[in-house]
C-alpha cells in the first residue's frame, strides 16, 4: 500500500516533493508548566517565529502513569491540563493566526481532539505498539503525524502493517532520536531513506532534540518536510527536562528562517539562475583578432585571441571559426561575428 503523498494541515499543504515548502512545528509541549500565561506566551514565540504551527501535549496523569511510581506522577500531574484549557488555547491560537496541534497522551485526550476539531494528530514516540491507541485515532479521519523514536526497524515495519491493516493513509512519519539531548552519534539522518521506503510516497519529517540546528538543517537537505523543535520560556528548570533541547525565540526566528532559505535553494530546478546567466556573458571570452587581418584571409588559430565579454561568438565554437574566410578587412582586436566569415 502506498501512503497519500501530500496531506493538508489547516490550510497548508505538506508534500513529499523535495522541492516543496518545508511544515514547522514549535512544539510547546507542557513548557507552559500548567500556566495558561505562560502557554500563551509559547503560542506568541511560535507566531513571531513564522512557524506553521504551535503543539502542545494533553493527557490524564492516571491514564498514563502508574502512581507507585510517585515521582514521574507527580510531575506529570504537576503539568496536567483539562480540556477547557486547551479549548482557551486553539481559540487563542486562531486569534493569532497560527495551527494549532495537540498530542494525545492517553485515551481521554483523544476524546478531547474530537471536540476541539484539530486539523491533525500528533502521536508521540512512546506509543510504540500501542495499536490499540492508534486505531482510535485513526478512526478520527484527520491527518496523523507519528514520531519513530526509540522504535528499532521491526517496530517500525510493525507500524507500517498496522496502518496497512487500518487502510490508513494520511500520514507523516518523523525521524526522531528520543534522548535529551541527543547526541550527534545518536540522529542517523540517513534514517530518512529508510522511512522513505517503508513509507512509501509519505511525508517524512524530523523532531529534533538537539542542543543545535545542525540535524534540522541537514534533514530538510534530505528531504525532511516537517520539522518539530522544542520551545521554552523557562531554562535550567527542574519542573522539565525539555528546556535541554528548547529553542528562545530569538533562535526560533533564526532556525525558521534558515529553513525557509534552505527551501529556497531546493526549490529552483533550473541549472542557471538569471543573474548567473548575466554574470556568464561577462565572465566567458570572445573570439577576437590578434592582428590586422585582409579580406579573404583564412582564419588560423595563431589569427585569434580570447578575451572577455562572452557576448560574441563564444571561444567553445572556436571549431566553427578556424579555416573561415573573412568577407572584409578586420582591425586588431575585433570582436568576430559570423555576418563576416564565410
Amino acid at each position: 500500500m502506498n501512503f497519500h503523498s501530500k496531506i493538508k494541515i489547516g490550510k497548508k499543504l505538506i508534500s513529499n516533493q523535495i522541492n516543496s515548502p518545508t511544515y514547522v512545528i514549535a512544539e510547546a509541549g507542557v513548557a507552559h508548566l500548567g500556566s495558561i500565561a505562560n502557554a500563551k506566551k509559547l503560542v506568541d514565540i511560535a507566531k513571531k517565529a513564522r512557524a506553521d504551527a504551535v503543539k502542545f501535549q494533553a493527557y490524564l496523569t492516571d491514564e498514563l502513569v502508574h502512581p507507585k511510581y510517585s515521582f514521574w506522577y507527580k510531575r506529570y500531574k504537576s503539568k496536567e491540563v483539562n480540556f477547557n484549557f486547551l479549548k482557551k488555547l486553539k481559540d487563542y491560537c486562531s486569534k493569532k493566526k497560527i495551527e494549532f496541534l495537540c498530542t494525545p497522551h492517553s485515551l481521554t485526550a483523544i476524546d478531547w481532539m474530537k471536540k476541539l476539531k484539530v486539523s491533525a494528530i500528533k502521536i508521540g514516540s512512546g506509543e510504540i505498539g500501542n495499536f490499540l491507541f492508534l486505531k482510535k485515532i485513526c478512526k478520527l479521519d484527520l491527518p496523523i503525524i507519528i514520531s519513530i523514536g526509540m522504535h528499532n526497524l521491526d517496530e517500525i515495519k510493525l507500524l507500517k502493517k498496522n496502518l496497512v491493516k487500518l487502510n490508513f493513509k494520511k500520514i507523516a512519519i518523523l525521524n526522531c532520536c528520543t534522548s535529551y539531548p541527543a547526541t550527534s552519534n545518536q540522529i542517523n539522518l540517513l534514517k530518512i531513506n529508510d522511512l522513505k521506503k517503508i513509507f512509501k510516497n509519505a511525508p517524512i519529517g524530523y523532531s529534533d532534540h538537539t542542543t543545535n540546528d545542525l540535524a534540522i538543517f541537514s534533514s530538510v537537505s534530505l528531504g525532511a518536510k516537517i520539522i518539530e523543535k522544542h520551545i521554552a520560556i523557562n531554562f535550567n528548570d527542574n519542573r522539565s527536562q525539555d528546556w535541554k533541547v528548547s529553542h528562545d525565540q530569538k533562535k526560533l526566528i533564526e532556525m525558521v528562517d534558515s529553513i525557509k532559505s534552505i527551501d529556497k535553494m531546493l526549490s529552483n530546478n533550473k541549472f542557471l539562475s538569471k543573474k548567473e546567466i548575466m554574470q556568464k556573458k561577462w565572465a566567458s571570452r570572445s573570439i577576437f583578432t590578434k592582428n590586422k587581418l585582409s579580406k579573404n584571409h583564412k582564419i588560423s588559430l595563431e589569427d585569434l585571441v580570447f578575451l572577455r565579454p562572452g557576448d560574441g561568438i563564444i571561444i567553445k565554437d572556436l571549431d566553427k571559426v578556424i579555416g573561415k574566410r573573412l568577407t572584409k578587412t578586420v582591425k586588431a582586436l575585433e570582436k568576430l561575428s559570423y555576418k563576416i566569415l564565410v
